[in-house]
């Protein structure tokens, strides 16, 4: 059995057995694995763990004689700034390797910079892996790749995936060797979670390895097996260019978390390690996953003022009134406008309030909300530039394309980077908004592309990202209490260097129709939770179960009807009763994650999970049963809790509470019983 997939078996009962897997605390070996591999990349020959060429040579070779400095900062209480730069004598070409190594968790990350401090340009630098290096692994040992789809707008968006890169059984040649050696991984379209995730755990039995690329255009990653290793390479997907005088680029960022035991307990370091160093903050304070009630931009403001006014009249805990598509531009403005019927799309680069709707500007809407001791929450789209437009009017040389109706807002470019975080900041100030919700619905990799030049291939995209990280962190720096929302089609921007900066509110497209699946939602929260700990779901129906299916540490509570009037979509008393829910259950999100059965879409099982808090020695369960699960009962075994001591537990619809001994939950595990198909179960609990 499997228990890193945690696979059940179905007893004749028919009740589901689950088995265990426990987190704890960095131990002494996992930071020496992770101080070892920081010593290796910033020793004598940094190639031993990345590589590029320069000027057709491998930099290894071409590099040895350079000038060579280090640099180390220990003045953080929690982090040890190293910098490894490397000189050539004669090229001008400077290589700085900026290192940062935790002191609280077994991770180490870098990022390369390489400029041109002379005054001609660099001979070609191509192929630039910022990650190229083997982990010990003998021929004889199995080692498994776990990975996960970005989203695609499918029910399956972050599906987990498992490869093996042998060798398994007894077989007497490994799997691995011939076709799948190299194993790839990469995005799509220039977004950096379409297709594929970019994260990975390589699982070499009782240890392991987590890698995360921080980098939101596109990157791949390969994992080549040897008689002797594990070879990773990662970086950008194309990078054959020539530095002019002055100019320094960057690559994506790397992480690597080091582990052992098992892989359920990297994980749950990588998701303590991120909500620790990598999610944003508000006020100079982790940023909480908010409560949001989502509405289409195009109603008139009195419509979106008395929305605000109906949750807080009837005290109801809603921290963000969601203004999303629709409110910008000059589209006809009229009753019953909503994301099918309007043309929105056509006015994606006139971002000024729709006078039809809010014929004094967002101003009177953002101070109303204010009033109410509520959030304004607003979206934009503001990189794609639809033909036509006033940007794409007034400002075409600050345009990347056109390529069909679209232009590419060069973020690259100084003067259309301060051009956008101008406008920003000025409807931020007027709005007074709260939530900056950027989204981006097409894929960039063609403008940039047709941009580039034969010798500066990669170029384009460079300079787009690293604007895009500029622009997002003066907008933080002008507005420290502002969060941004990062949706991208959907959840198709989410890597290390995004979720820094922001947070997923709207993880994926398949959520966008009325009556979605609700069964998708739920496996976003499986599958993702592995990897990202902040992330919200969503409900557009008045039905625990769907609630519960998207419960997180926030909800965004959504109507696809025409009238569009939460008034007339979700009951007081039902809503009472499921916010005040997740308020009570939400600190347990930011706890140790535990999918209490196997990864399935399929409608006849069960969705379940446990987070544990061990700073709080609390806890909660939820199970989900399926439309067509045959099995009214299931029993997991739970995960983290002290064997000695004993637990109650709360049901959380019936307020019935019992006790249990800690041993027993472990072993035994939890009778689960749900009656209704499809139904649920929310309990938490409570070291006694």
């Amino acid at each position: 059995m499997d228990t890193f997939l945690l696979m059940f078996m179905i007893v004749a009962t028919g009740v589901l057995l689950i088995p265990c897997a426990c987190a704890a605390a960095a131990l002494p070996e996992e930071m020496a694995a992770m101080r070892d591999w920081t010593a290796n990349l910033l020793g004598g020959d940094p190639s031993r763990v990345l590589s590029f060429q320069y000027g057709g040579r491998p930099i290894g070779e071409v590099a040895i004689a350079w000038k060579t400095e280090r640099t180390n900062d220990e003045s953080a209480p929690d982090r040890i700034e190293r910098v490894l730069t490397i000189s050539a004598p004669v090229s001008g070409l400077v290589i700085r390797c900026c290192v940062t190594e935790y002191k609280d968790f077994p991770a180490v990350e870098w990022v390369l910079y390489l400029k041109n401090a002379g005054d001609a340009d660099t001979p070609i630098i191509s192929d630039i892996l910022p990650i190229d290096a083997g982990f010990v692994s003998l021929r004889a040992e199995e080692v498994r790749l776990h990975h996960a789809k970005g989203s695609d707008c499918r029910m399956d968006d972050f599906a987990p995936l498992l490869t093996p890169l042998g060798p398994t059984g007894d077989q007497p040649q490994a799997p691995w060797i011939g076709e799948g050696n190299p194993f790839r991984i990469e995005s799509q379209g220039g977004r950096s979670s379409c297709g594929a995730l970019p994260f990975f755990n390589l699982d070499m039995g009782a240890h392991g390895v987590i890698g995360a690329i921080g980098w939101t255009g596109d990157w791949a990653a390969s994992f080549h097996r040897t008689d002797a290793e594990v070879r990773v390479r990662a970086g950008m997907k194309r990078t054959h260019l020539k530095l002019l005088p002055g100019e320094e680029i960057r690559t994506p960022r790397i992480m690597l978390l080091f582990w052992n035991g098992d892989r359920m307990r990297g994980h749950n370091l990588l998701r303590q390690f991120i909500l620790t160093h990598h999610s944003p903050t508000v006020g100079g304070k982790p940023a909480q996953a908010p409560i949001c009630n989502a509405t289409w931009g195009g109603n008139f403001i009195k419509k979106h003022i008395e929305h605000g006014q109906w949750w807080v009249e009837n005290k109801l805990p809603m921290e963000y009134l969601w203004v999303d598509a629709g409110w910008f531009g000059d589209d006809e403005a009229k009753e019953g406008a909503n994301v099918f019927n309007s043309g929105w799309g056509r006015f994606v680069g006139d971002w000024h309030a729709n006078p039809g709707y809010f014929p004094e500007g967002l101003k009177p809407l953002g101070q109303a909300l204010n009033d109410m001791g509520l959030g304004f929450l607003l979206w934009l789209e503001p990189e794609r530039v639809f033909k036509g437009t006033k940007w794409q009017r007034e400002h075409p040389e600050l345009m990347l394309g056109p390529i069909g109706d679209n232009s590419l807002l060069d973020l690259g470019n100084p003067e259309a980077r301060k051009m956008l975080t101008e406008h920003l900041a000025a409807l931020i100030t007027e709005g007074r908004i709260g939530c900056y919700r950027q989204d981006f619905n097409m894929d960039p990799r063609p403008f940039w592309d047709a941009a580039d030049a034969p010798d500066r291939v990669g170029m384009s995209e460079i300079k787009h990202i690293t604007g895009l990280y500029a622009m997002w962190d003066e907008l933080r720096q002008r507005f420290p209490d502002l969060l941004i929302d990062n949706c991208s089609s959907g959840g198709r921007r989410i890597d290390l260097e995004m979720i820094s900066r922001s947070m997923p509110l709207w993880r994926s497209d398949v959520q966008c129709w009325p009556g979605f699946g609700i069964t998708g939602v739920q496996a976003q929260t499986q599958a993702l939770g592995l990897w990202v700990p902040l992330s919200l779901g969503c409900c557009d129906r008045e039905d625990t179960y769907t609630f519960r299916s998207a419960l997180g540490p926030g909800i965004v509570m959504i109507m696809y009807d025409f009238e569009q009037d939460v008034r007339k979509h979700f009951s007081t008393d039902w809503l009472r009763k499921m916010l005040g829910d997740l308020q009570t259950v939400r600190k347990y999100f930011l706890g140790d994650f535990y999918p209490l059965l196997s990864f399935s879409l399929a409608q006849d099982t069960w969705s379940a999970w446990q987070f544990h808090r061990s700073d709080l020695e609390e806890g909660m369960v939820l199970a989900l049963r399926r439309s067509e699960s045959p099995f009214s009962v299931m029993m997991p075994t739970l995960h983290g809790l002290d064997e000695s001591a004993e637990y109650e537990f709360r049901d959380l619809d019936t307020g019935e509470t019992v006790r249990h001994a800690g041993k027993d939950l472990a072993e035994n595990g939890i009778e689960l019983r749900v009656a209704q198909k499809p139904g649920s179960r929310l309990l938490v609990y409570r070291k006694m």
